[in-house]
This record gives C-alpha cells, sequence and structure tokens, in this order.
C-alpha cells in the first residue's frame, strides 16, 4: 500500500470476519433511519461495499463515517498530532476508489454544515465546503493511491 508507516503496516491489522448477525440490521429502503427522526441513510461505498453515511437536513449535520476523513490516515505523525486535514477514505482498507470519488461527490451535493467522520476531529462551514470541494475535483491526487491492493 502507497503511504507512510501506517499504511505500511496494514497487513498486520485484524481483517477476520466477525459475525454481527444479531447485531446487525437491514435499513429501511426509503432512506429513513428508524427511532431517529428526521434523519436519512446514504449508501457510500467505495472504503468498503456497503459504507453507509448519515445526514440529517435540519442542521446540515453529515456523519460521513470512512467516505472521507478529516486526519490523513497513512501517515502516522498526522494520526498522533491529528492534524486537520480532509482526504479521502483510509488508503489500507478502501476496496473500490471509483465508488469512493462517486460517494464523496454525493456527500458534497448534501451541502453540509458539519461533518464528523470515522478518523479526525469534526469539519465545519466555509472550511467543509472548500476543503470538501477540493476532494471532489483533486480526488486522483488528493486521496487515490499511485499503487496497491485496491487499486
Amino acid at each position: 500500500v502507497e503511504g507512510g508507516l501506517i499504511a505500511k503496516m496494514s497487513p498486520l491489522f485484524p481483517n477476520e470476519a466477525i459475525n454481527l448477525k444479531n447485531t446487525v440490521h437491514t435499513l429501511p429502503e426509503n432512506g429513513e433511519i428508524p427511532h431517529m427522526p428526521g434523519w436519512k441513510w446514504i449508501h457510500t461505498p467505495g472504503h468498503t461495499p456497503g459504507h453507509v453515511s448519515f445526514f440529517r437536513e435540519e442542521d446540515k449535520l453529515l456523519i460521513a463515517g470512512d467516505a472521507f476523513v478529516t486526519v490523513r490516515q497513512d501517515e502516522l505523525y498526522n494520526v498522533l498530532i491529528q492534524k486537520q486535514e480532509l482526504n479521502g477514505p483510509p488508503r489500507y482498507f478502501t476496496t473500490n476508489w471509483m465508488d469512493a470519488w462517486n460517494s464523496i461527490k454525493k456527500l458534497e451535493s448534501l451541502k453540509p454544515e458539519i461533518a464528523t467522520t470515522g478518523h479526525g476531529s469534526p469539519m465545519f462551514g466555509k472550511e467543509l465546503e472548500t476543503n470538501l470541494h477540493n476532494l471532489v475535483v483533486n480526488f486522483e491526487s488528493i486521496a487515490k493511491p499511485d499503487y496497491g491492493r485496491y487499486v
């Protein structure tokens, strides 16, 4: 995997399947989330085939999960200091880069005001808008590795 120390260590990360049969339930086709009025789920594959993000229109709050992150995960230094930098999904486990890009475009089209991600701290307002647009336009150079298992 292209990238820094974290990416190089990724083959050592646990990757065995676990049984979530009694814990995970199918979400309704209409995009609603049971017991969470106002929230919608959005299929955002790329990092994983079944990845979803959550959005609440009322305050434009986006929970992106790992569709994109606000700390670059393949650089140990950035992970340790939590340097905020909007980036694509973690390189070491992203399985489909075209889907990842399309998912980020889909999330940008929602015009979120606040985004929280699976890695890093929340990003807000104009900074989020500018950085998310930049990621969409420059996805190949910012997010997608030049080589690796899934490229």
